[in-house]
């Protein structure tokens, strides 16, 4: 079982705007247990097999535009630890997986822009693991259990994705706010998904989660595609058969993005 840090990591720009996700990630490093390591698996991070990262160092990719200039800016540049992830991607072969390894030093905003709120000094190593493109639950619900047989306990596996991520809904709301004042509700559709989650997590085991975009409600509305939900779906699978569920932080942006950040076996 490992212990395991889900994070939606919501827009590039949540490191820079004065929203409740940003303040709690702000603080939450302060709070928890210094890990060792850190292996981060994030949805924008996609390859054709498992792609275990071995960089000595690490360096930001600005993978977005459009943005304010001082995101392209900022910098997050941690170590490696390519020793460690070398002798993760060999147990993860002894265990069955399609391992590959790469050393490019690139990291996506799924992964810089979260830690560097959790960690802002980059002062804990960091290994990275791809998503396969095949976007089969099963094949990464087999990865969440290897994982969870083989990480030691002072390493913190983060997913980084999103509880919720209609992007054309979000930029629709985006757009009527513009000529618009208040706040944002929360989408029904966007709210059940949410709850689905949270019942499964607690109470559903892995048939449940195979079977996730007919099972949760509104499933496919919420994940037109499923990339920002396997990393929780991963997650779930690290935890083993009976994880304990700590929910950190929920709240919304455009009224259907979840920001939810959650910790499993957290205590």
């Amino acid at each position: 079982m490992a212990r395991t840090l889900f994070i939606s990591h919501g827009a590039p720009t949540l490191v820079i705007d004065d929203i409740p996700a940003r303040h709690f990630l702000q603080q939450l490093g302060q709070t928890m247990p210094r890990p060792r390591a850190i292996v981060l698996i994030s949805a924008h991070n996609i390859a054709t097999q498992t792609v275990v990262g071995t960089a000595a160092k690490w360096q930001e990719w600005h993978d977005f535009g459009g943005f304010a200039p001082e995101l392209y800016q900022m910098q997050y540049r941690p170590h490696g630890a390519p020793e460690q992830a070398l002798q993760i991607a060999q147990s993860l072969a002894d265990l069955g997986e399609n391992v590959a390894i790469s050393d490019d030093p690139a990291i996506d905003h799924g992964a810089w822009v979260p830690l560097k709120l959790i960690y802002p000094q980059a002062d804990v190593p960091l290994i990275t693991i791809s998503l396969s493109q095949n976007m089969d639950n099963a094949s990464h619900w087999a990865l969440g259990e290897r994982l969870g047989q083989i990480l030691p306990d002072d390493v913190l596996l983060i997913t980084s994705g999103s509880i919720t991520h209609n992007l054309r809904e979000a930029f629709f709301n985006m757009s009527r706010m513009q000529s618009a004042t208040g706040e944002y509700t929360i989408e029904e559709y966007a709210a059940e998904f949410i709850a689905d989650s949270y019942a499964a997590l607690n109470t559903l085991g892995k048939d449940a989660w195979l079977d996730w975009q007919n099972r949760f409600r509104s499933a496919r509305r919420a994940h037109p595609t499923p990339e920002h939900f396997l990393p929780l779906l991963i997650a779930r699978a690290a935890a083993g058969e009976s994880p304990r569920v700590t929910p950190l932080h929920q709240s919304i942006e455009l009224g259907v993005l979840g920001m939810d950040v959650i910790g499993l076996n957290w205590s």
